[in-house]
């Protein structure tokens, strides 16, 4: 995240379209405005708990506490986010059900790794329960600075392929998604984690 600056000024923005970046403290969030980000999602250092791998989705009042002083705050979305991938589908109700008590579902999105193989199933219960907001990562690249052994986000692939299942339209084209994907993968020497593009590429 220390680069961001850097990678923000080599992107070409196109009008219309928005890029936002994670901050994950105050000083980054400040790099980022200096930059001229239009979308910032900015993890406040006061709102940061060290707790053991599962406490958080016992603690579903803390974050809808947490939650509504951000909403009050002005904060126009506010991303839920299992960031070590502990997280289940039971949890994943009991946490959106404290939560809509104080936020409307339209200002929540759901942030799922997949560290348990349980990002999927999370996020389904997520949209059945009205969220549309949902954050995924090309070829489930990446992983969580803070949680040692955590994998990265889902995969965008499995997302879209799941949302075509249902009907959803999506209005992206998962083959060139899967495209960028097998690109990204070889500029930085990795494995996809998408298990649509391995079954896809493997066929």
């Amino acid at each position: 995240m220390s680069d961001h600056a850097e990678v923000m000024k080599g992107i070409h923005q196109y009008p219309g379209i928005r890029y936002p970046v994670l901050t994950p403290n105050l000083q980054g969030f400040h790099h980022a405005v200096c930059v001229l980000c239009a979308g910032l999602s900015i993890r406040g250092k006061h709102y940061a708990a060290k707790s053991d791998r599962s406490k958080i989705h016992l603690q579903p009042l803390w974050l809808t506490q947490v939650s509504k002083r951000l909403y009050g705050m002005g904060c126009y979305e506010i991303a839920l986010g299992d960031t070590t991938g502990v997280g289940t589908p039971g949890s994943m109700k009991r946490m959106l059900e404290s939560v809509m008590k104080e936020i409307p579902p339209a200002a929540l999105a759901v942030h799922c790794h997949d560290t348990y193989g349980q990002a999927l199933a999370n996020i389904l219960t997520a949209l059945q329960m009205g969220i549309n907001v949902v954050d995924s990562s090309v070829s489930g690249l990446g992983g969580c600075p803070y949680a040692k052994g955590a994998s990265g986000n889902v995969a965008t692939e499995d997302l879209i392929y799941m949302l075509h299942g249902l009907g959803v339209d999506t209005g992206v084209n998962l083959c060139k998604v899967m495209e960028a994907g097998d690109f990204i993968c070889k500029a930085v020497n990795k494995t996809t984690n998408s298990k649509v593009a391995q079954a896809s590429f493997n066929a």
